[in-house]
């Protein structure tokens, strides 16, 4: 005699599909299928602000093509701190949106592509994570090789929205 082995992922699924099927009929669908989708954008602070710091840190290295960080990587790493560092520290703003003025799932935070200040203070992050030795030591005019890699780090803060 054979046995078949229902896994706990099957049944759940199942359920999980059946009681999706009962709540659409009885509702309708389309109240559900639009509170469905405001729950799956809710995110935390922590979400967001690990969100951005993602975008950011993948606007500086689009050589990585967004990927997830090894643990060996510790220059990587170290920037991406830095750059969740300064985003936790205020560089979110949060409103929140209402459903029928977000058609393109925005998010209830926003990240000011026009905040000079707060690029230049991620651009001294990521700077200063990656040359510790000078952070004793502001960048000076004469120094031009840093100059413009400073320049090429403020000018990769931006989060494009849809």
């Amino acid at each position: 005699m054979r046995r078949k082995v229902i896994s706990f992922k099957s049944v759940s699924e199942r359920v999980i599909l059946s009681a999706f099927a009962i709540a659409l009929t009885c509702t309708g669908g389309t109240a559900l299928v639009l509170s469905s989708a405001k729950v799956a954008t809710a995110e935390t602070h922590e979400q967001s602000v690990n969100n951005v710091t993602d975008w950011l840190f993948g606007n500086l290295h689009p050589e990585l093509n967004r990927r997830k960080l090894r643990a060996d990587e510790r220059g990587y790493i170290r920037e991406w701190q830095a750059i969740r560092t300064v985003i936790n520290q205020r560089g979110l703003r949060y409103q929140k949106i209402a459903p029928s003025l977000n058609p393109c799932g925005l998010p209830d935070w926003s990240f000011a592509n026009d905040d000079e200040a707060l690029k230049e203070r991620l651009a001294d992050a990521v700077f200063y994570s990656r040359y510790s030795r000078r952070i004793a030591k502001p960048i000076v005019a004469k120094d031009s090789a840093a100059v413009r890699e400073w320049l090429k780090l403020k000018n990769s803060m931006f989060v494009a929205y849809c």
